[in-house]
């Protein structure tokens, strides 16, 4: 006699029945994951149009890159995990690590602090590769930890669970005088970026979310909070960009410099934190701020140092006067007006001696120093600007010069890692105080933005 488990049920109305509802059951949840997958994708988002511009690669150039020892494919992932994931820091990168020597009396180094450029860097990237659900993590983490009352962003914060700078065990060498301030200054540069980046995801992923955030920080960047108020302790008080090995070689901050009462003061608009292209799109999306888009392009443009020295001024402060260089020395900074041309070439505003003088530097000498004698546009250092070479290229790019593009990209593969052994294999690095190798973000961030 067979037993229960045995029995079928041969009505083949009821098998019919259940097999239609194993169908439809089936086809509902296709659908639903299909429309959840163009959800995602942004295929099915309404958007507004921003006129977004790009700027790639000729052939010429591709070829320039196979034909090196670089790896493309490597170099995200390889910052993440130098910079993120070993050092715990997720959805952070840490501006730099420097990697250990051959001896424990050599340990590795690493920044204590967040650099708010480079997250935001590190969010086009994510915007760029498609990887929407780290970009959401990475966007609510700097909304929530980095972005001031007004909305702007802090230039900095220091990591968390790190109350103190520790100097006994190696593990992070860093300038810790900021706390002498009431809070990190605010970057208009990152506050602009941010703006870039933002429309960039709209453009990829739509939202009304972010969307309204766009419109928010536009009000910002466009209204009287685009000026930034500097103050003389405030690079001081920095995190230091170079790794040192020594905290005796750690910058203090004088009386002077910490007392409210005693700080030199000087307000208005940092002309390299003026993402002109990010802010022509924001005109093209709100055409309310159009107007006030001319105005600022009109303001950098006019910034332009001197035939001579064709970089252009730090600060613009009003009525058409502008600060060239910041600090006591007559130096000014490279870094700062190469981003500052890279806005205009995107704008098409691009100022041809300025190029030249930038092309001349990279056939004349092959460098790129960190700042230059206003009077006599000589280099004032010997310390090499990595941070320039992917501006340069990109530069080049937008130009479509492919003999600049392969001048400034063999200069800036002389700082990129081959060797199997070395921990920052596949990566651009810097050689910091008393021989040690160094990884930053900035330029390996850079890099894969713009020749990936």
């Amino acid at each position: 006699m067979p037993t229960l488990t045995q029995v079928k049920y041969t009505n083949p109305k009821i098998g019919k029945t259940l097999k239609i509802v194993g169908i439809v059951l089936a086809a509902l949840i296709l659908v639903t994951v299909g429309i959840y997958v163009l959800h995602r994708s942004g295929l099915l988002a309404k958007k507004e149009d921003t006129d977004a511009r790009s700027y790639t690669m000729t052939p010429e150039m591709s070829q320039i890159t196979m034909e090196s020892d670089l790896h493309t494919g490597y170099l995200f992932s390889r910052t993440q995990k130098i910079l993120q994931e070993d050092r715990g820091t997720d959805p952070w990168v840490v501006n730099w690590y420097v990697i250990p020597g051959t001896t424990r009396t050599v340990p590795a180094m690493q920044s204590g602090y967040v650099d708010a450029f480079d997250q935001v860097l590190l969010l086009e990237t994510y915007v760029s590769e498609g990887s929407r659900s780290k970009a959401d993590s990475l966007m609510k983490a700097i909304d929530d930890e980095l972005c001031c009352e007004d909305g702007t962003l802090r230039a900095f914060i220091r990591l968390p669970k790190r109350d103190q700078v520790e100097y006994a065990d190696g593990s992070i060498y860093e300038n810790d005088v900021f706390e002498q301030l009431d809070q990190a200054p605010v970057s208009m540069k990152a506050t602009n970026r941010y703006l870039r980046a933002l429309l960039n995801y709209y453009d990829r992923w739509g939202g009304k979310k972010v969307l309204n955030r766009i419109k928010d920080l536009a009000a910002i960047v466009f209204g009287s909070e685009s000026t930034t108020s500097y103050k003389a302790a405030d690079r001081i008080a920095a995190p230091t960009p170079i790794p040192v090995t020594e905290k005796s070689l750690v910058p203090e901050v004088t009386e002077e410099e910490t007392n409210p009462s005693g700080v030199v003061s000087q307000t208005g608009i940092e002309l390299s934190s003026l993402d002109l292209e990010a802010l022509r799109r924001t005109a093209v999306l709100l055409p309310e701020y159009q107007e006030k888009y001319d105005a600022l392009v009109q303001i950098v443009k006019d910034g332009k140092i001197s035939e001579n020295l064709p970089l252009y001024a730090w600060m613009y402060l009003d009525e058409e006067s502008y600060t060239y260089y910041a600090g006591s020395e007559m130096s000014v900074e490279l870094v700062p007006s190469l981003y500052t041309m890279v806005y205009l070439a995107e704008i098409g505003e691009m100022d041809q001696s300025s190029y030249a003088w930038v092309s001349g530097q990279i056939y004349n000498s092959g460098y790129l120093f960190t700042s230059y004698d206003l009077i006599s546009g000589e280099a004032t250092t010997e310390t090499e600007a990595l941070e320039a070479y992917p501006l340069v290229m990109y530069l080049a790019m937008i130009k479509g010069d492919e003999e600049l593009f392969e001048a400034t990209f063999s200069a800036m593969m002389r700082n990129y890692a081959t060797l199997d052994t070395s921990e920052a294999l596949y990566m651009y690095f810097r050689e910091v105080e008393n021989g040690r190798i160094a990884v930053y973000a900035r330029e390996n961030l850079l890099a894969e933005i713009y020749i990936r």
